[in-house]
């Protein structure tokens, strides 16, 4: 009977468990389909699906966990080198007798100083936190927050093939400004490794930001009086939330690409049509039509017969033609 309501509550503790998981796919996916629909100008027009929600979201969260897994993985296989040739250098007599004294001289050092002013630990440790904040903020979360002002790409005339997509990309800027980030977006697959480049920059500051919150725990006790500790880990957990919810953003605008199925369109009164198919529903269908840049829904009782033919970016071509 023990080990029957012990699978009972373990079967239980599952459901739970895949049912959060399900949300948070679902609500990550809605974020990320938002803003790329909006990217596009469609963001009110296009209905979203259940189905596909749950799978952007999955998507989002296997492409953000393999680059993470993968940044660990070469900061630990470098951890394991540093420790390792500090091994072999210990073996030496001379460097491992002069280490020691200098590590010696360093704690002295380091006793006296907070012996003399017992406060300079405390302003240098929250000094260099606000600093690195600060340096956070400008590398990372503001080109992250200023990805969400890209709209309506679609609808803006005059777009051209650049000749090379390195040539639209600033030399010294930290991110990809909006108007970069669109002017790469125009240009089709042409350019999307530069998009996805820039999705795992902001990732790299993610781990960066998830490490300091940890850190932050064992940090703070060093902070006095410990009110200000405890807001100091609150507006770090806030910023982290923040950017943590601007996450699903930048993948729908960067990694999401703009291709969608191409159809032609044959009515019941002998006319036709093409374009890219952007949904569908029981009664309409709404199709992209590139010639006269605009999306229009046709009622699915006037359509004799639909063909799909294969599919391709909204924007260019991968050769860089307009379409």
């Amino acid at each position: 009977m023990e080990l029957l309501q012990r699978l009972k509550e373990s079967i239980a503790w599952l459901g739970g468990a895949l049912a959060a998981l399900t949300a948070i796919c679902y609500a990550t996916g809605y974020y990320a389909f938002h803003a790329h629909l909006t990217m596009l100008g469609l963001g009110r027009v296009v209905d979203f699906k259940h189905e596909d929600m749950l799978l952007e979201g999955a998507r989002f969260f296997f492409s953000v966990a393999a680059h993470l897994l993968q940044m660990v993985l070469a900061i630990g296989a470098g951890g394991v080198s540093v420790l390792v040739l500090l091994a072999f250098l210990g073996e030496i007599g001379p460097l491992a007798r002069r280490a020691r004294r200098a590590g010696q001289w360093l704690k002295a050092r380091r006793a006296a100083v907070d012996m003399a002013r017992p406060a300079l630990k405390r302003t240098l440790l929250m000094t260099a936190v606000v600093v690195l904040l600060i340096a956070h903020t400008d590398r990372f979360f503001y080109p992250l927050l200023a990805l969400g002002r890209i709209d309506s790409l679609l609808f803006r005339t005059g777009a051209q093939a650049a000749p090379e997509c390195r040539a639209l990309i600033p030399e010294a800027a930290s991110g990809l400004p909006p108007a970069v980030a669109a002017a790469l977006l125009i240009q089709g697959e042409r350019c999307s490794v530069f998009l996805l480049a820039e999705f795992r920059r902001l990732l790299d500051g993610y781990l960066v930001l998830v490490v300091a919150v940890g850190l932050s725990f064992s940090f703070s006790a060093s902070l006095q009086p410990p009110m200000l500790a405890r807001a100091f880990r609150l507006v770090l957990a806030a910023y982290a939330m923040v950017y943590t919810l601007l996450l699903p953003i930048a993948f729908g605008i960067l990694v999401r690409a703009a291709v969608y199925p191409v159809a032609s369109l044959e009515f019941k009164d002998g006319a036709q049509a093409s374009g890219n198919l952007m949904t569908r529903n029981d009664k309409n269908l709404l199709l992209w039509l590139p010639a006269e840049r605009k999306a229009v829904w046709f009622p699915s009782e006037t359509i004799a017969r639909l063909q799909v033919t294969g599919q391709a970016n909204l924007f260019l071509l991968p050769e860089g033609g307009p379409r």
